[in-house]
């Protein structure tokens, strides 16, 4: 390709138009200049035209965030997730599920039917108190509130509501417990 002034010829082999075709095809046509009153109305109707509607629905602005404080969304949402963190960590909810799924319709000493039910009642308090805490930081939540504090809380409050599902159904499926009799001294 050159650069030269000489050379401004395509360097494609592709017909260009001829000047001479373009009027043998027709009239071209060229719009006469505006006049001055023309050019006003013009500019008086772009301005009283209103402006489109955007297609997609209308976005609101983004409200401020809220200042956090010890009485915040993000504050109850934090300590409902540390203590869903307890709930699963020392309850051992799963595993009393487990057990007394384990042993169905069996005959348990009284005393261990008590053993179950206060860790059962223990564990279900704690995940109780964890919905309650992710409800509060739900109910709470403004437009301000920041979207990672919602999400926890829900996240947290679903999980709550399972184990707390899990605490009523180990306690609902536990046996009555029955009285031993005396061992009687061997000798």
């Amino acid at each position: 390709m050159s650069t030269s002034p000489d050379n401004n010829r395509p360097t494609d082999n592709t017909p260009q138009p001829d000047a001479d075709a373009a009027t043998a095809n027709g009239p071209t046509f060229e719009p006469e200049p505006a006049t001055e009153e023309e050019v006003t109305a013009e500019e008086t109707e772009v301005i009283e035209e209103p402006a489109p509607e955007p297609a997609g629905p209308a976005v609101a602005p983004m409200a401020d965030p809220r200042p956090g404080g010890a009485f915040s969304t993000e504050t109850f949402s934090l300590v409902a997730a540390f203590l869903l963190v307890l709930t699963m960590l020392s309850g051992r909810l799963v595993e009393l599920f487990a057990t007394v799924v384990s042993i169905g319709e069996q005959q348990v000493a009284a005393a261990q039917v008590a053993q179950l039910n206060t860790q059962i009642v223990t564990s279900g308090a704690m995940a109780l108190i964890t919905v309650l805490f992710a409800v509060l930081a739900l109910v709470l939540a403004g437009p301000g509130t920041r979207d990672w504090s919602r999400w926890t809380a829900t996240a947290t409050l679903i999980t709550g509501l399972l184990f707390l599902a899990v605490a009523v159904a180990t306690y609902v499926m536990v046996p009555v417990g029955v009285q031993q009799p005396p061992m009687l001294p061997t000798g």
